[in-house]
């Protein structure tokens, strides 16, 4: 009597790796829809630079490889290369935007010291002009501060509309060819994590922009949320303003009191610290972005 075995097929389980790449990157791209605080977004840096090992851990795993050097993906790969060119680009504009933003900040924390020394000494009371003149000096220097970010803000923006345009054509002229299938799962996940980090980049400028607000004279600032922002527009005094607002608000124009120099320098120096951590970050995201451009190379190459 014969007898007749039927095997059954399952579907095979995806590799814990791009598991957790899936779900490190639906967190992040869910996070990064929302304003972030510094701090959020400074963490969220230092995970985009992780999730960019695991990628390319993802890229390596014998299956990804060998389906990323078919000819038909080679367009894919070619793409993804190119868009990584644009990512280091547009790191190179953010720490230099980080690095400009930081001097402004120095040079604002300068002339506050100045003033806070003269006070220490026991100087005679700074006269209405001379006031008048440091007030010009800091509003400048707050101006300028705003303008540097304001201007890397713009560039990740434009590039980045430029690098998702070019991105869709790529994928869709590549999908309408007769040779070619599917896109390939680490093509799919570079590509989002491309958006992701163009998303956090302006997500980082956007929340050190936030850290200045520019109050007019006129307006009053007992109804203002001003949560984690370090510089000021104002020509109340510091006690004034310590009753209208919380101990993370300061003005450093305007400044009628020793107290409001001491309280303009904590903050201006928090700040620094602040954009100094951005830049660790953004350093660790650059190399990371060049070992996953070096990991492509090597796929189309070898």
């Amino acid at each position: 009597m014969a007898t007749h075995l039927r095997s059954i097929s399952l579907p095979t389980r995806p590799h814990s790796l791009v598991l957790k790449v899936e779900n490190d990157l639906r967190r992040l791209r869910s996070s990064a829809s929302s304003p972030l605080s510094p701090q959020a977004v400074r963490a969220w840096l230092g995970e985009l630079g992780d999730l960019y090992e695991y990628v390319e851990e993802t890229v390596r795993l014998p299956s990804n490889w060998d389906a990323l050097r078919l000819p038909r993906h080679r367009r894919l790969v070619e793409a993804e290369l190119e868009g990584s060119v644009t990512l280091l680009d547009l790191c190179a504009v953010a720490r230099d935007g980080l690095d400009a933003a930081k001097d402004h900040v120095r040079a604002v924390r300068s002339i506050l010291r100045r003033r806070r020394a003269a006070d220490e000494a026991a100087q005679p009371p700074v006269d209405y002009f001379s006031r008048r003149v440091g007030d010009v000096a800091v509003g400048g220097k707050v101006d300028a501060y705003v303008g540097s970010l304001k201007k890397v803000g713009r560039a990740i923006k434009r590039e980045g509309a430029k690098q998702r345009a070019s991105a869709s054509e790529t994928t869709r002229d590549d999908s309408s060819s007769t040779t070619s299938a599917t896109v390939p799962k680490p093509v799919a996940v570079l590509a989002e994590v491309r958006d992701l980090t163009v998303s956090l980049l302006q997500s980082s400028v956007e929340a050190l922009q936030r850290q200045i607000t520019v109050k007019p004279a006129n307006t009053s600032s007992s109804k203002w949320s001003l949560v984690s922002r370090a510089l000021l527009y104002g020509s109340k005094s510091v006690e004034d303003q310590d009753d209208a607002d919380d101990d993370s608000c300061c003005i450093v124009k305007g400044i009628t009191s020793y107290k409001g120099l001491v309280k303009a320098q904590n903050q201006l120096q928090a700040l620094e610290a602040c954009i100094e951590g951005f830049e660790d970050e953004m350093e660790k995201l650059f190399r990371n972005l060049i070992r996953s451009r070096v990991c492509l190379l090597d796929c189309i190459s070898l």
